[in-house]
């Protein structure tokens, strides 16, 4: 069997893009699909994030399923509250069951860990300490929709030209 047999392909085009800077307090995730319904982004792409947070709680799978799906008993939520700088921040938006999904992963370091990163799939209840800068750009020509894959059973990324 062909790995390709595995893949998913979609093809579209950058549209327009969309830099924004966030305030104190704001809830990165939700901020993001925020300003994604506003400028009518329903396919797109994070490109980058930079700034500081007051807290943040970073998911991550913990154990290997039994079998598919991966459920919240596999995962460990790890909560920092402390300040942090924003290193990475990448995903992609689309739409899931109508309503427009951000799915991003994100790098923070600690201020008291001596810098030590860590990284994980972003949730919500990440604030901003004192600013954000955030870039998304849309997808022409291409839909993106979240459904549940028959191998997985999780929502997956599928694509429609």
């Amino acid at each position: 069997m062909s790995e390709l047999e595995k893949v998913r392909i979609g093809k579209g085009a950058l549209g327009k893009v969309v830099a924004f800077r966030l305030g104190p307090g704001c809830d990165l995730m939700k901020s993001i699909e925020e300003i994604a319904k506003k400028e009518n982004i329903q396919s797109g792409l994070v490109l980058s994030g930079a700034g500081s947070l007051s807290q943040v709680t970073l998911r991550n799978v913990r154990l290997f399923p039994d079998e598919f799906p991966v459920m919240d008993r596999n995962r460990i939520y790890t909560p920092k509250k402390e300040p942090l700088e924003l290193l990475s921040l990448s995903g992609n938006i689309s739409k899931r069951d109508g309503e427009i999904h951000v799915h991003c992963h994100i790098t923070i370091s600690s201020g008291l860990d001596d810098g030590r990163a860590y990284g994980g799939h972003l949730v919500e209840g990440c604030l901003i300490l004192s600013y954000c800068e955030i870039i998304i750009a849309e997808i022409t020509g291409l839909e993106m929709k979240r459904d549940i894959d028959p191998e997985t059973r999780g929502p997956e990324l599928f694509f429609e030209p």
